[in-house]
């Protein structure tokens, strides 16, 4: 009998999901937004925001619906009204979810989510711990935004980008204490090798 225990349970591990990395900063640091995956086909998408936004029967469609792309053929929709923020599901040959953008309802601290205030080496020194997975920079060479993210490689070949941005900065403010958006999207430059990854499915 306990010769048959021991490769059913080796069988049952290998069949559960794979593990999350964790973070110090907690499940806001997962590859995902209510549940919404890069990769993922729209009904799967869609219905991932219905369940986990607790939306209403009714309502299991998008606010808004928008076409992008060199060809038109990609699909932005939108949920302007849900408990956690403003969501925004590109999916790229309006086929799989290629990014996704949350706007906070209400700006979360830094401090919540162990993000460095910079990459500056004096905050590093400070004696606080930080998820040292991201880089910190700037969205764009106006400096109005700090923009941490990390990359991950998809069995699939392509990166995934997990990226956090703070609200605009001022004159007077330089200093980020907030973050704004969470971002999720195929890194810049994978694009490419996630619709030929997703088209060979």
């Amino acid at each position: 009998m306990t010769k048959l225990i021991l490769p059913i349970s080796i069988l049952l591990l290998s069949l559960a999901p794979p593990q999350e990395s964790q973070s110090i900063g907690g499940k806001e640091h997962n590859d995902n937004i209510l549940g919404v995956r890069i990769g993922m086909s729209v009904p799967e998408a869609l219905e991932a925001v219905f369940v986990n936004a607790n939306r209403k029967p009714g309502r299991e469609k998008p606010d808004a619906m928008r076409h992008e792309g060199n060809d038109n053929k990609d699909i932005r929709v939108l949920y302007n009204d849900l408990k956690v923020g403003k969501l925004q599901i590109l999916f790229a040959n309006g086929q799989w979810v290629q990014e996704i953008t949350l706007v906070y309802a209400s700006a979360r601290p830094l401090d919540e989510l162990r993000l460095p205030s910079s990459s500056e080496i004096g905050v590093a020194m400070g004696g606080q711990r930080y998820d040292d997975r991201y880089t910190v920079g700037y969205t764009d060479t106006k400096k109005l935004e700090h923009y941490w993210w990390r990359d991950e490689m998809a069995a699939a070949g392509y990166r995934i980008r997990v990226g956090f941005i703070s609200g605009k900065l001022t004159a007077r403010n330089r200093d980020a204490t907030s973050i704004a958006r969470k971002l999720v999207s195929v890194t810049p430059g994978d694009e490419e090798k996630f619709r030929q990854a997703m088209a060979s499915k």
